[in-house]
């Protein structure tokens, strides 16, 4: 296995993170999910980066469990995703940078804020930080 992409994953808090150990992990929560927990994949994707994983978590504002709205924009950041992943294409730059950051980085440096009212095209605009500055 060379990575991970979850989409709106259940990540219970004793969910195991050390069989992700030198591996790329990118979760896809977004903010308004009711049926699993974006807060619970923040903590395991931070989790995950202590016990040696790259990780990063792309926070999609405005969608919701199904992924159903915005449908073709959640593909798009998919295959995006997969792709750069695979070696296949590139990462977006944010998710490449959140991925090389140490073990010992905040959680917060990880994550990322997608407004997909922006459009999709993985690169740099429509990524910003949690602060809402483009990265």
């Amino acid at each position: 296995m060379r990575g991970v992409v979850g989409l709106a994953p259940w990540c219970p808090p004793g969910d195991p993170v050390t069989q992700l150990a030198g591996r790329d992990v990118v979760l896809v929560h977004s903010d308004r999910d009711r049926m699993t927990s974006p807060r619970a994949t923040w903590s395991h994707t931070a989790r995950a980066r202590r016990a040696g994983a790259r990780t990063c978590m792309v926070t999609v504002r405005g969608g919701d469990h199904a992924m159903l709205r915005r449908a073709a924009a959640w593909h798009r950041l998919t295959t995006g995703l997969v792709t750069g992943l695979l070696g296949s294409g590139s990462l977006p730059g944010p998710v490449g940078a959140a991925l090389a950051l140490p073990p010992t980085a905040e959680a917060t440096e990880g994550t990322l804020d997608l407004d997909l009212d922006l459009g999709i095209d993985l690169g740099v605009g429509p990524f910003r930080d949690r602060t809402g500055a483009p990265r």
